[in-house]
């Protein structure tokens, strides 16, 4: 609607209109744009948008840094703490991780549903199970236990049919049948809970008798998948202990927070030593935003004052990332954070050393965690924003945004910590994730709104509706579903670099045909 306005209005329509304002997070970008630069000149347009994609792409290297060295490195820890494989971990941790800021905004807003939910939906799972899956395989081929894939592949199915199905009921969505979609998820990380307590059961059975050579072969086959191997590093603490408890306290923190390769500087060629430099400034803002605790580094990566600074920090900036805006008895509730977490900070500090982490320290990696979760979270949103910016500034559709720009916006988290993974040397976890993800996505968006809004009107009906491109696009996922298990079973479930790149190129096909429908080309199913 924008570029149907006088020059004059344009300003004032972004910064007050509902639909602009609920895209912008940090900054607003359409009002940047619209406000401050000359758009009836296009080379000045041409510059702002060329701007926007460039402080794009600094957000996206900044959301790698921090998936790969604190996000999957404490991801590791936790499915370590609580005895996870890598199928329990990527359906539960990995996926409720990724996902969970977008179900704390959902709650925040009520839980409310929007007519291109189920849209945004599929085309995340197309993204995430087609694109991002086949991504990790062309990064590490693996082989994949059978009855894994198979499960894995049965829940996204089940959800994708189930949702197409109840959309397009003529007579609408009743309560009755809204509820099980919120049941699919659920089921989902039941049964692999139970799963992987199966395969232990199985594990410790075949370890108590007499085994035959296949059937001993096949034991040093399942060890690996009863739990994730993580080398840790022993603390002799009877040993230290003595002197000073804040012995180098500031060298400490400094050494730990501007950590820098010298080695690679010195070494490495003109553009390398330029990548180091800029990369720099993102990973010490990174290490004191975000705790981590190294299961491999010696001391676990201690630092006593740092640890202090972040128990102030961390809460009081994701509670200004979850309800900014909102105050108690008139005081900010991230000042209310800042203010309680001050006490437990000096409270920590005269119990710790700088020479030993605290018993507590590996526990701490939930916070660290979360930390992390909600940096990428608020990191995703900026590029969400910019996506947002340029696609209105192009003239591009909104339907044909969901479907391809935003998608990959908001999906960009989830295809970098699963690139991250398998590049570690995790491809199942990160394969699960790609069926898993989309199933929690579809919980928080489609299936949970359905079941409020169903048993608010009821006993009446709801009728949400597909669209076109929604209907496109959920047919597309069916085939290219099909196209993924038939890979998987002409090859006996071991997934080379072909699967992956069937997939891919699948993928770039789906794009070409969203294209030629925005173009007007080709019109879409149901139309």
């Amino acid at each position: 609607m924008v570029h149907d306005l006088l020059e004059s209005q344009k300003c004032k329509f972004v910064q007050t209109t509902p639909d602009c304002l609920i895209n912008m997070n940090l900054f607003n970008y359409l009002g940047w744009h619209y406000c401050k630069v000359d758009v009836r000149n296009s080379f000045n347009s041409f510059w702002s948008v060329l701007g926007m994609f460039l402080i794009t792409i600094y957000v996206f290297w900044m959301m790698q840094i921090t998936i790969k060295n604190y996000f999957c490195p404490t991801l590791m820890v936790i499915a370590d703490l609580l005895r996870m494989n890598e199928s329990t971990a990527g359906v539960t941790v990995l996926a409720i991780a990724n996902g969970s800021p977008d179900f704390f905004t959902a709650i925040a807003s009520r839980v409310q549903t929007s007519k291109h939910s189920f849209l945004s939906c599929m085309s995340q799972a197309m993204f995430l199970h087609i694109f991002v899956a086949g991504l990790v395989i062309l990064t590490k081929p693996f082989n994949m236990r059978a009855n894994t894939y198979l499960r894995d592949f049965g829940f996204l199915f089940l959800n994708t049919v189930y949702m197409d199905y109840i959309h397009k009921r003529p007579k609408g969505i009743s309560w009755l049948a809204a509820l099980p979609s919120a049941f699919i998820f659920v089921g989902y990380v039941v049964v692999a809970i139970v799963d992987q307590h199966l395969l232990i059961a199985r594990i410790q059975k075949m370890e108590q008798r007499q085994l035959n050579v296949a059937e001993a072969l096949q034991l040093e086959e399942l060890k690996p998948q009863k739990e994730m191997p993580l080398k840790r590093q022993e603390i002799d603490r009877p040993s230290i202990g003595h002197g000073s408890r804040n012995k180098r306290i500031f060298r400490q923190f400094w050494n730990t927070v501007a950590e820098f390769d010298k080695d690679r500087f010195h070494r490495g060629t003109f553009l390398v030593k330029l990548y180091l430099i800029v990369k720099q400034p993102i990973d010490m803002l990174l290490r004191i935003l975000i705790p981590k605790v190294d299961m491999e580094a010696p001391q676990y990566g201690w630092s006593k004052l740092l640890f202090n600074i972040q128990v102030v920090l961390v809460p009081t900036y994701i509670a200004y990332i979850i309800v900014r805006g909102y105050s108690i008895a008139g005081l900010a509730v991230y000042m209310i954070a800042l203010i309680l977490m001050i006490p437990v900070a000096t409270l920590i500090f005269f119990l710790t050393r700088t020479d030993t982490p605290p018993i507590f320290f590996r526990f701490t990696s939930g916070v660290g965690f979360m930390a992390a979760v909600f940096l990428i979270f608020c990191l995703t949103t900026e590029v969400n924003a910019m996506f947002f910016t340029m696609a209105t500034i192009l003239q591009v559709s909104q339907e044909f945004s969901l479907a391809t720009a935003i998608c990959w916006a908001l999906s960009s988290n989830d295809l970098v910590a699963n690139l991250s993974l398998a590049h570690q040397g995790w491809p199942r976890m990160a394969m699960t994730a790609t069926f898993s993800a989309p199933v929690f996505a579809s919980f928080v968006f489609l299936a949970l709104p359905l079941v409020v809004n169903s048993f608010v009107n009821a006993p009446g009906n709801i009728f949400p509706t597909e669209g076109g491109f929604g209907e496109t696009v959920c047919i597309f996922l069916e085939v290219g579903m099909g196209f993924s298990m038939l890979s998987v079973l002409t090859t006996n479930f071991k997934l080379r670099r072909a699967c992956g790149f069937l997939l891919v190129s699948y993928y770039i096909f789906f794009v070409g045909v969203l294209i030629l429908l925005e173009k007007g080309v080709i019109h879409a199913y149901g139309v």
